[in-house]
């Protein structure tokens, strides 16, 4: 019904990402137990929404996939055959789509993910070998951490081959040394963007949409409180459910 076309049944698409994120929040154990083939069909319709065009559906598939990816280090019976599984899955649709101008507006939890995957990597939280081609165990987490970062700049080169090598690998060794502050790993990861829109004479203003939404917020809240300190300027009904929100 709703995997066909992108945009008829918005609000049955919205319900089901909703339902999706309540059961990954409040049943996750549930998820454990299933089969591989269920559980990947699970995960293919999560990134499928971090691809969607509605920004209600893309940022509830963004919430599902931290709270996937967070939720199950609690189980030790099943997190490392995840891992070793979808780690790599998960990183690369995430970077295919903060990618996209049409994304932006979620720069935040793209990069609050990615830190958040890289972190496990650099911390040895992940135990297994994620270089499937190497099952040794010997020196995981350092072989982990290189793997990674060569995977990545040899993604990121052949999806980008107008920038150079030694551009790509400074921003891949930048997510691991910065992933330990969501600040600079924003930065670092939307000076990244700026570089690959730049070069081709894209526009970069959205990618600072997020602070500009911020910006907006915070005036429309000093202007209605300069408002409500002048005594009919604001219809007294408006007044009253001011406070009721407060």
């Amino acid at each position: 019904m709703i995997n066909k076309e992108l945009e008829i049944y918005p609000e049955h698409r919205i319900n089901f990402f909703r339902m999706v994120y309540a059961i990954t929040t409040h049943c996750f154990k549930a998820l454990t137990v299933l089969s591989n083939a269920q559980f990947k069909l699970i995960l293919d319709s999560i990134v499928w929404a971090l691809k969607h065009q509605m920004r209600d559906v893309a940022e509830i598939g963004l919430s599902i996939v931290l709270t996937i990816v967070k939720n199950i280090l609690d189980y030790s019976n099943v997190c490392q055959g995840f891992f070793q599984l979808y780690f790599l899955p998960i990183v690369e649709e995430v970077f295919a789509v903060v990618s996209e101008a049409s994304h932006t507006s979620s720069l935040t939890m793209h990069a609050t993910i990615l830190s958040f995957m890289f972190s496990l990597v650099e911390d040895g939280r992940i135990t297994v070998s994620l270089d499937t081609t190497d099952p040794s165990r010997e020196g995981i987490p350092q072989k982990n951490a290189i793997y990674i970062k060569n995977h990545l700049a040899l993604l990121l080169m052949r999806a980008f081959p107008h920038l150079q090598e030694a551009q790509v690998r400074v921003f891949v060794a930048g997510l691991f040394d910065l992933n330990n502050s969501l600040p600079e790993f924003k930065e670092h990861l939307r000076d990244f963007l700026v570089q690959i829109r730049e070069d081709t004479g894209g526009d970069t203003s959205d990618l600072y949409l997020e602070e500009r939404e911020e910006q907006l917020k915070d005036a429309a809240t000093l202007k209605r409180q300069a408002q409500l300190a002048i005594p009919g300027i604001i219809n007294p009904h408006d007044r009253h459910d001011d406070m009721q929100q407060e």
